[in-house]
């Protein structure tokens, strides 16, 4: 049994949710932090988990 969630990944620039993902609670204990693009800022940015 997999235990899986979707978090939402907020732009650190304008604070909006422009991707959602999924990650193991279980093994990955700090929270997400990707470089994405953000179509409204029109560049690529550090994108942080967000609350539910």
């Amino acid at each position: 049994m997999k235990k899986d969630f979707t978090v939402k990944l907020n732009c650190e620039k304008c604070k909006r949710t422009n991707y959602y993902t999924r990650r193991n609670k279980k093994t990955v204990e700090n929270k997400l932090e990707l470089k994405k693009f953000c179509k409204w800022c029109k560049s690529h940015t550090i994108h942080k988990e967000g609350k539910k």
